[in-house]
């Protein structure tokens, strides 16, 4: 029995789908869908990936032509499902699984690497050492904790909410500000910009600045320049948060 080119696309489409969506590169997404769909041994193979889709295509004289085309808006960054995914490439297209088996795995990937409060703990941690790292004192560090805290709440009613990523991280950063400027106006020893700053650094857009300029050594200028956009503005978003923060309590005139 020949293989199932409908499926066989489909699930190329599916692995691409969900590294698009947790922050992979756009050569290793285009990557990981052409080892899939080689294993067809058809005649023409073709995918084009950018930042926010992309169309698979399948053709051959002895068959209709099979075109996919995927709109991606979701983002984030997940490591661990982006591992998985080039892991079960890796392995169908090496012929250890099957495409049924493949199609199964994908479809029931698990994403979830970490607990919600593990992540809470560890943003709490990150924003408090960094704040130590840029040379903050025992008290500073410690407010930038309590900050954290108010920050993982936000991110978790954020979420919940369903907002627009830099709608959050507007509201994010002036919930950073407001907190920070309270503490320190009670604690007048704080230092203020030690805090703030510590606390922004688990908002700044690093990773999707890192991708874009891969994304562009590799060739892929639309995707590079379009990442590298939605990071600056990711960044010019965080610093007027904490402009419209600090104004708003005062601490800027």
């Amino acid at each position: 029995m020949g293989m199932d080119y409908k499926l066989l696309i489909d699930s190329a489409a599916l692995a691409g789908t969900i590294m698009l969506e947790n922050g992979a590169e756009i050569y290793r997404v285009e990557e990981t869908i052409d080892y899939m769909l080689r294993t067809s041994g058809l005649k023409t193979i073709q995918a084009f990936v950018v930042s926010t889709g992309f169309m698979i295509s399948l053709d051959d004289p002895g068959i209709d032509a099979l075109t996919v085309v995927r709109r991606v808006n979701k983002k984030s960054t997940n490591l661990n499902a982006i591992a998985q995914v080039n892991d079960i490439s890796r392995r169908f297209y090496k012929g250890s699984i099957s495409l049924e088996e493949t199609f199964s795995q994908l479809k029931h990937l698990d994403r979830t690497q970490y607990p919600w409060w593990l992540k809470d703990i560890c943003t709490v941690l990150v924003v408090t050492f960094f704040t130590g790292m840029y040379g903050g004192s025992w008290m500073d560090m410690i407010f930038t904790g309590i900050v954290g805290m108010f920050l993982a709440l936000w991110l978790h009613a954020g979420n919940r909410i369903g907002l627009n990523p830099l709608i959050k991280d507007l509201v994010a950063s002036i919930v950073i500000s407001v907190v920070a400027s309270f503490m320190v106006h009670l604690y007048p020893s704080g230092h203020m910009n030690l805090i703030i700053v510590g606390s922004i650094m688990v908002l700044v857009p690093g990773a999707a600045i890192t991708n874009a300029i891969r994304d562009t050594l590799h060739g892929d200028y639309a995707s590079g320049n379009a990442n590298i956009l939605q990071a600056f503005t990711e960044a010019a978003m965080i610093a007027l948060g904490v402009y419209v923060g600090l104004l708003f309590t005062g601490a800027v005139m």
